[in-house]
Protein backbone atom coordinates (compact mmCIF):
# COMPACT_ATOMS: atom_id res chain seq x y z
CA UNK A 1 0.00 0.00 0.00
CA UNK A 2 2.51 2.43 -1.04
CA UNK A 3 1.97 5.79 -0.75
CA UNK A 4 -1.17 5.45 1.67
CA UNK A 5 -1.08 6.84 4.64
CA UNK A 6 -3.79 5.78 7.68
CA UNK A 7 -3.84 7.57 11.23
CA UNK A 8 -5.13 4.79 13.49
CA UNK A 9 -7.07 5.13 16.68
CA UNK A 10 -7.69 9.34 16.24
CA UNK A 11 -10.09 11.11 17.90
CA UNK A 12 -12.61 11.67 14.86
CA UNK A 13 -15.54 13.60 16.52
CA UNK A 14 -15.83 15.35 19.97
CA UNK A 15 -18.99 16.32 22.14
CA UNK A 16 -18.02 17.76 25.10
CA UNK A 17 -21.17 17.89 27.81
CA UNK A 18 -23.16 16.53 26.19
CA UNK A 19 -26.60 16.94 27.85
CA UNK A 20 -28.05 14.01 28.96
CA UNK A 21 -31.60 15.08 29.73
CA UNK A 22 -32.85 15.84 26.06
CA UNK A 23 -33.83 13.78 23.63
CA UNK A 24 -33.17 16.15 20.74
CA UNK A 25 -30.30 15.10 18.23
CA UNK A 26 -27.08 16.65 19.19
CA UNK A 27 -24.49 17.29 16.50
CA UNK A 28 -20.87 15.44 16.58
CA UNK A 29 -18.98 17.45 13.65
CA UNK A 30 -16.45 14.68 12.22
CA UNK A 31 -12.92 15.87 11.04
CA UNK A 32 -12.31 13.97 8.35
CA UNK A 33 -14.24 12.92 5.14
CA UNK A 34 -13.87 9.43 4.88
CA UNK A 35 -13.19 7.35 7.94
CA UNK A 36 -14.05 3.84 10.29
CA UNK A 37 -14.90 4.19 13.63
CA UNK A 38 -13.83 1.64 15.99
CA UNK A 39 -15.18 3.33 19.28
CA UNK A 40 -17.12 5.71 20.85
CA UNK A 41 -16.16 6.69 24.68
CA UNK A 42 -18.56 8.39 27.37
CA UNK A 43 -16.65 9.65 30.00
CA UNK A 44 -16.60 12.62 32.35
CA UNK A 45 -20.34 12.54 33.31
CA UNK A 46 -21.52 15.47 35.65
CA UNK A 47 -23.65 12.96 37.58
CA UNK A 48 -23.93 9.21 38.31
CA UNK A 49 -26.17 8.49 34.91
CA UNK A 50 -29.32 6.20 36.65
CA UNK A 51 -31.89 6.18 33.50
CA UNK A 52 -30.41 7.59 30.43
CA UNK A 53 -30.41 5.70 27.17
CA UNK A 54 -30.24 6.15 23.93
CA UNK A 55 -27.91 5.98 20.58
CA UNK A 56 -25.66 7.80 18.02
CA UNK A 57 -27.04 8.02 14.62
CA UNK A 58 -26.23 9.05 11.09
CA UNK A 59 -29.11 11.72 10.50
CA UNK A 60 -30.89 13.19 12.28
CA UNK A 61 -34.27 12.04 13.63
CA UNK A 62 -32.68 8.91 14.62
CA UNK A 63 -32.27 7.53 11.57
CA UNK A 64 -29.83 5.09 10.63
CA UNK A 65 -28.19 3.50 14.37
CA UNK A 66 -24.20 3.34 14.85
CA UNK A 67 -25.41 2.62 18.66
CA UNK A 68 -28.52 0.96 19.35
CA UNK A 69 -31.55 3.43 21.21
CA UNK A 70 -31.59 0.32 24.07
CA UNK A 71 -27.67 1.92 24.84
CA UNK A 72 -27.81 2.93 28.49
CA UNK A 73 -24.74 4.27 30.85
CA UNK A 74 -25.66 2.92 33.95
CA UNK A 75 -22.27 2.64 34.43
CA UNK A 76 -20.91 6.15 34.45
CA UNK A 77 -21.59 6.55 38.32
CA UNK A 78 -18.70 9.25 38.79
CA UNK A 79 -16.50 11.62 36.56
CA UNK A 80 -13.47 8.87 36.57
CA UNK A 81 -15.78 6.50 34.80
CA UNK A 82 -16.15 5.19 31.32
CA UNK A 83 -18.03 2.97 28.83
CA UNK A 84 -17.74 2.06 25.66
CA UNK A 85 -20.67 2.07 23.61
CA UNK A 86 -21.51 -0.88 21.78
CA UNK A 87 -21.45 -0.58 18.00
CA UNK A 88 -23.95 -2.08 15.77
CA UNK A 89 -22.73 -4.41 13.18
CA UNK A 90 -23.14 -1.96 10.11
CA UNK A 91 -20.42 0.44 11.95
CA UNK A 92 -17.92 -2.63 11.36
CA UNK A 93 -18.21 -2.92 7.93
CA UNK A 94 -18.68 0.63 6.26
CA UNK A 95 -16.73 3.53 5.68
CA UNK A 96 -18.49 6.25 7.10
CA UNK A 97 -18.83 9.98 5.15
CA UNK A 98 -21.17 11.75 7.09
CA UNK A 99 -19.60 15.53 8.22
CA UNK A 100 -21.93 15.10 11.64
CA UNK A 101 -23.16 12.00 13.48
CA UNK A 102 -25.83 12.57 15.89
CA UNK A 103 -26.30 11.45 19.79
CA UNK A 104 -30.48 11.21 21.02
CA UNK A 105 -31.27 9.79 23.81
CA UNK A 106 -34.75 7.91 23.96
CA UNK A 107 -35.08 7.92 27.44
CA UNK A 108 -33.19 11.28 29.20
CA UNK A 109 -31.83 11.08 32.82
CA UNK A 110 -34.62 12.84 34.57
CA UNK A 111 -32.35 15.86 35.39
CA UNK A 112 -29.17 17.77 35.12
CA UNK A 113 -26.65 15.86 33.54
CA UNK A 114 -23.30 16.01 31.09
CA UNK A 115 -20.87 13.84 29.71
CA UNK A 116 -17.74 13.88 27.24
CA UNK A 117 -17.93 11.73 23.71
CA UNK A 118 -15.43 10.94 21.65
CA UNK A 119 -15.93 9.37 18.14
CA UNK A 120 -12.78 7.52 17.96
CA UNK A 121 -11.26 5.70 14.75
CA UNK A 122 -9.50 5.71 11.40
CA UNK A 123 -8.91 8.69 8.74
CA UNK A 124 -8.98 7.30 5.37
CA UNK A 125 -8.60 10.83 3.34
Amino acid sequence: MSGVSVASGIVLGRLNSANFNSTADQGIAMNSTRYTIRRIVIQNASTSLTLAAGGFYAATSKTTALVSAAQVYTVLTASTKYVDATLTALVGTDVRTEATLYFSLTTGQGGAATADILIIGDRLD
